[in-house]
């Protein structure tokens, strides 16, 4: 029996909607994509009504559908932890909540994300994660206005969508998210985190630096081609940086597996679709 699910990623300046089916081929058929410029920025303060109008009104036609959200805050605060190898994911969310409260002066106010390293040996009874604690607003208030007419599937950044896309790939995963707040670099493999950082910027001047910088420091980015995305990932930004570190660097590809029904490839072509897709697999395939 076919399954569907609706997914929105929502960026800073930009926001994209799918919906998504599984096919009997074990692939998957997108049959709605739109991507509009609403995003974070346009959440907060007097533009939060009319920007939470506009998401909502892209799932108008499909009521009660599950739905699956994927945030882009401006800022990340990052935190490496060690669980307990054999620990439930119900246990270690618990054990961020601890670590919030060590870590952040108004824990309430903040949402967090887990994902394992790689590297952890069998047998090991500690396991180290990254635990990614982002600020709750004005994603919680979307969420819940979501949840008045969908069931939500999955809400959170997007480090799981990532870490899960890596199950399904062969090879290393890099991806370069450059935003005018913040350069950061994720590597996954085998459904894990191989690498990790966040940088703040303050203008596009520290964003060129510590991109450089990223990819000059990790192999990985010379061995496979590095997606980028973000505001900054314009041809100029992404020109500099091959020529400064000699990398390859791509828009955020749909995964193979992915087909469109009719023209709505068309319209799948932006980094937020992406991810947006990348979501979606995820929330289905869990």
């Amino acid at each position: 029996m076919s399954k569907s699910l609706l997914a929105f990623a929502i960026g800073s300046t930009e926001s994209a909607f799918v919906r998504i089916k599984t096919s009997g081929s074990g692939g998957y058929l997108i049959t709605a994509c739109r991507t509009i410029p609403v995003g974070a920025n346009d959440l907060e303060g007097r533009k939060t009504a009319r920007g939470l109008k506009k998401l909502l009104s892209l799932t108008e036609g499909w009521k009660d559908e599950a739905l699956a959200l994927c945030f882009s805050p401006d800022a990340y605060f990052p935190l490496n932890a060690y669980f307990p190898s054999s620990a439930t994911r119900q246990a270690c969310a618990e054990q961020c909540r601890i670590e919030a409260a060590h870590f952040l002066n108004r824990p309430e106010e903040y949402l967090h994300d887990h994902a394992p390293y790689s590297g952890c040996r069998k047998g090991e009874t500690l396991e180290k994660h990254l635990v990614l604690f982002y600020r709750a607003e004005p994603f919680r208030t979307l969420s819940a206005k979501f949840a008045e007419r969908h069931p939500i599937a999955f809400c959170g950044s997007p480090l799981l969508p990532s870490v899960h896309r890596s199950r399904s790939v062969e090879g290393a995963t890099t991806l370069l998210d450059l935003e005018k707040s913040h350069v950061l670099l994720t590597v996954t493999e085998n459904g894990r985190l191989r690498h990790f950082n966040f940088r703040r910027v303050k203008d596009r001047k520290e964003a060129e630096y510590f991109a450089i910088h990223e990819l000059q420091s990790n192999p990985q980015c010379r061995q496979s081609a590095v997606q980028a995305s973000g505001t900054l990932a314009d041809r100029a930004m992404t020109s500099l940086l091959e020529k400064e570190t000699l990398c390859n660097l791509v828009p955020p590809a749909i995964p193979e597996k992915v087909e469109f029904a009719g023209n709505e490839s068309s319209s799948c072509r932006s980094s937020a679709a992406a991810r947006a897709v990348s979501t979606a697999l995820m929330a289905l395939e869990n």
